[in-house]
């Protein structure tokens, strides 16, 4: 461990406060969780950090006991007209579901029993939401075919501007410890190599990408055609019309014809680093002492792809702190699906049982056979190798909480799947789960326990739990309790 005092947040949103009043929610986590910090999920559009839980799934032993199938999201501070004047979209994304100010309502209760509180800044780009507020439209990324796709661009001013207007509107209003920030996208390349994929997910062409990647020396129309190509041979790979050659000589064959189609990633993956970069000026400029850091989505235990994409040492420039999704319970759920995906896509000429030996060696993963991951989910050593990699990785420049998984929701259920339908959500291409059945893996107290243990010996700084509070029963939380109650003084 490299703290003395480590930090113990949990993410949190409006739901659990509204419904269960602040005090006694927070006399919840300091007594069970050992809590002394809170990511407060605003804004948030998305299941994963707002709202009560996902339909569907076995609500915990606390909260309203029944579902919010209305919920939307949204910014659950009081807006700031004056900081949105840079921004078509202006101060748009007020959240209709709580009448208060949640950082206001929070914020100076927790600060009384010395806990921490950051702004826990979700993105959800595939949120339909987002798409219906005004003007909303014109800040989407374009893909091949020149059409506007479901999810913001983060090339374009107007949608940059309204990220850093409400980090500037958060950071000088409101007395937050620190931001953190999520954004689980990936770029197109990882997209479309490690499953099935729609046109709608390879992206950004519009006239802000095009002029970065000729700034830089890219052929835009060669990156476009190349994607078309790309397209067309993930749809191939996965039909009955497989190419002659194979799925993985012809997708190398695709990279030495365009080599555009790498150098289209980066520049993609580059334009996300570089609003990272601007948020975290900002927040600085604004005030200097806030704390400023970023979610590192499972991909990263999955992918070497997408693991490539992700260097810490690059991210330790720009970030106080990382939160790195270490879920080790429903990774094996999601690692199950990804290597099944994969293997209707860039693996297409191999089975799931040939390739997971393979994707293990790569990522440093000793884990259950294939088979298993589904009711094994990941051991708490994951968790520790994972820590180990990070920390290493960033040196001694940013702090390390990686994310601990209480009770994330495994496995498909039907009434989860008719919520994203009725919530018209777009594809995300992150965290797959199409695992099923009543065997699928739960989380324990005991396992909570030792992947908290984990993660301190293995070097962090301090741990999230994860995803949100709404949606953990009270005896995982005291989990996580036990292992902090445990660390040497």
């Amino acid at each position: 461990m490299t703290s003395q005092d480590p930090l113990v947040a949990i993410q949190i949103g409006a739901a659990s406060f509204a419904d269960e009043g602040v005090k006694p929610v927070l006399d919840i986590l300091q007594e069970r969780g050992a809590v002394n910090a809170l990511f407060l999920a605003t804004p948030t559009w998305t299941r994963g950090t707002g709202g009560r839980q996902i339909p569907g799934h076995p609500l915990p032993d606390h909260g309203e006991q029944e579902y919010d199938l209305d919920w939307v999201g949204g910014n659950y501070g009081t807006v700031h007209p004056e900081y949105y004047g840079n921004t078509v979209l202006g101060p748009v994304g007020r959240a209709t579901d709580y009448e208060g100010d949640l950082i206001e309502d929070v914020l100076p209760v927790a600060a009384d029993r010395g806990i921490k509180t950051y702004a826990w800044i979700e993105e959800s780009s595939y949120a339909q939401a987002l798409r219906n507020y005004p003007n909303f439209p014109k800040c989407l990324e374009v893909d091949v075919w020149g059409r506007p796709a479901p999810r913001p661009c983060f090339n374009n001013p107007d949608y940059r501007n309204w990220h850093l207007s409400i980090v500037e509107d958060y950071v000088k209003n409101y007395p937050l410890d620190g931001l953190a920030w999520c954004s689980e996208r990936p770029g197109p390349l990882n997209i479309l190599l490690k499953g099935p994929s729609a046109a709608e997910l390879a992206t950004c062409f519009c006239r802000h990408c095009r002029q970065i990647a000729e700034e830089s020396g890219i052929d835009p129309r060669r990156a476009q055609l190349g994607y078309r190509e790309l397209l067309a041979w993930n749809a191939s790979v996965r039909s009955d019309n497989r190419p002659a050659d194979g799925a993985f000589v012809t997708f190398w064959r695709l990279l030495l014809r365009y080599p555009e189609i790498l150098s289209w990633q980066n520049l993609w993956t580059q334009s996300q680093r570089q609003l990272y970069r601007d948020i975290y000026g900002t927040a600085k400029a604004c005030r200097a002492s806030v704390q400023v850091g970023w979610h590192v989505f499972h991909e990263i235990s999955f992918s070497p792809f997408y693991r490539a994409d992700q260097d810490y040492a690059e991210l330790s420039e720009l970030s106080d702190f990382l939160k790195v999704v270490e879920y080790n319970n429903c990774a094996g759920p999601r690692f199950h699906t990804w290597i099944a995906n994969i293997c209707q896509s860039l693996f297409a000429d191999a089975d799931p049982e040939r390739v997971y030996p393979l994707m293990l060696a790569l990522l440093g993963l000793d884990e259950a056979a294939y088979d298993e991951l589904p009711s094994t989910g990941f051991t708490a050593e994951y968790v520790r190798r994972e820590t180990v990699r990070a920390v290493a990785g960033v040196g001694d420049r940013t702090r390390i909480y990686p994310g601990i998984d209480l009770d994330i929701p495994v496995g498909q259920v039907p009434a989860a799947v008719e919520d994203r339908r009725r919530r018209a959500e777009g594809a995300s291409g992150a965290n797959a789960d199409s695992t099923q059945g009543p065997e699928l893996t739960q989380c324990t107290r005991e396992g909570v326990r030792d992947a908290v243990l984990a993660a301190f010996d293995g070097g962090a700084d301090g741990v999230v739990l994860s995803r949100k509070y709404s949606e953990m029963r009270l005896d995982i939380l005291s989990g996580a309790g036990d292992a902090i109650r445990q660390l040497p003084v």
